[in-house]
């Protein structure tokens, strides 16, 4: 049998043996075969084992996977993909960032490969559970209050001493609330605010460069989205998550998780959505140096775009992709193609010079990323004084003692710039640079 046919012959079981419909096809089958997904769920494990008429997992395969550690990523176990064992996953995460701050924000190792994918599967799975949870559901009034929760941790940049702890102990209210709650509407409604918790946190996390902390909530997101059945911030989640693989150098993790994100929304992404995982494709094409791939997933991302509504008909969580972060993200997509085909940093000058003009002047962060993306670009263009410039405006929007990304995106441009020390203007900005993050301006 093809990949699909076997597929067809276990959803076909499954119809038989149980009366629920599910949707294995041959993208399962191929994770499978290459260990991207180790131990599928109980139901495609027993499928499977009926069609190849194999005596146990082993046989095909399949051995049951151990946790890694106390913040290392957590490898999917039967349970992990239903409504309890999303809530246990989560009070879990709360409760080691609650009791180990600092572990939780140290960097960790971050997991890649297998261990990074494993803990997705179930992503492209139906959920389980839902009949096992008979409990009371929840008030309007109280589903109310915890979304009005999530508003302020949305705007977690601009608000000062706002920081992962409080997120994560608000997500731990959520998981409260949740423990015992029965299906219906309401009760997805929550689920949906602890997934926005967990991804802020995640986000905050990977801003502080807490690499393994993040990652696990990021996951965490994605399972609670999935019980709130909002594969749309599912997704935008996933989304978030291969850019960290991109940042981590891990490039094909981030295309595997792209490509996931993709064929789980493939029926019914918005456009705005399809932009925007065309666009993280993209990214990983650029780092790769797959200069056709690159140009046909930026065509998807741009025709994409332009079928979009009106940002106020999109959910929120797709709100920041405007035509100024589409030419930003794009621009500094053709520059790490330029590493591979310097003539393509051209490119990255057009795209991103164009982000600047867009931007809303109150987005000072997302202007200042285009800055620096610009300046890394002018470096490989053969303009290091204009890139100098572009670094001397970008700097006093850092907050000193506490750059995050923006500081390490600046010592990267540092350490580009290292051909240029003769130019006075490069010395110079490496200077204020190794001041600001601690980069040392010889390296």
């Amino acid at each position: 049998m093809s990949r699909s046919e076997l597929a067809e012959a276990v959803n076909a079981w499954l119809w038989r043996s149980t009366g629920q419909r599910y949707d294995l096809d041959g993208h399962h089958i191929a994770k499978y075969e290459r260990g991207a997904v180790r131990f599928p769920i109980a139901a495609y494990r027993a499928g499977l084992r009926a069609v190849l008429g194999a005596s146990d997992d082993a046989e095909l395969g399949f051995v049951t996977p151990r946790r890694r550690g106390s913040l290392a990523m957590v490898v999917t176990l039967d349970g992990a993909w239903s409504p309890g064992g999303i809530v246990d996953e989560a009070d879990e995460a709360v409760r080691f960032s609650m009791l180990n701050r600092r572990d939780a924000l140290g960097s960790g190792v971050a997991a890649s490969g297998a261990a990074l994918l494993a803990p997705l599967a179930g992503w492209l799975e139906p959920l389980t559970g839902w009949a096992d949870r008979p409990g009371p559901t929840f008030g309007i009034a109280e589903v109310e209050a915890l979304e009005r929760a999530v508003e302020l941790p949305r705007q977690w940049r601009s608000a000062p001493g706002l920081g992962p702890a409080a997120v994560v102990g608000q997500l731990h209210e959520v998981t409260d609330r949740l423990r015992g709650a029965g299906d219906g509407p309401l009760t997805q409604r929550v689920f949906l605010a602890g997934a926005e918790l967990a991804k802020i946190a995640g986000s905050m996390y990977f801003d502080a460069g807490a690499h393994a902390a993040a990652q696990r909530y990021y996951v965490l997101a994605v399972r609670m989205a999935k019980a709130a059945d909002q594969d749309s911030f599912a997704a935008a989640t996933l989304a978030a998550l291969a850019r960290q693989s991109y940042d981590l150098g891990n490039p094909t993790d981030g295309l595997e998780i792209i490509g996931m994100a993709q064929h789980g929304t493939r029926q019914a992404a918005s456009p705005r959505l399809r932009a925007m995982l065309a666009s993280r494709e993209a990214w990983g094409h650029a780092q790769l140096g797959h200069i056709y791939a690159f140009h046909r997933a930026v065509d998807v991302a741009e025709s994409s775009f332009a079928d979009a509504g009106p940002l106020d008909t999109e959910p929120r969580w797709l709100s920041g992709l405007d035509a100024a972060e589409l030419a930003g993200v794009i621009g500094a997509r053709f520059r790490d193609l330029a590493r591979h085909e310097p003539g393509q940093a051209r490119h990255a000058v057009t795209y991103i010079g164009r982000a600047l003009e867009l931007r809303d002047p109150a987005k000072v962060r997302n202007r200042s990323f285009d800055l620096i993306g610009l300046a890394r670009a002018h470096l490989i263009t053969g303009d290091p004084e204009h890139a100098s410039t572009l670094i001397g405006t970008a700097l006093p929007t850092v907050t000193p003692g506490n750059p995050g990304r923006l500081g390490r995106k600046l010592a990267d441009w540092s350490r580009e710039a290292t051909g240029f020390t003769s130019v006075p203007a490069v010395r110079a900005a490496r200077g204020q640079v190794a001041e600001l993050v601690g980069a040392r301006p010889g390296v």
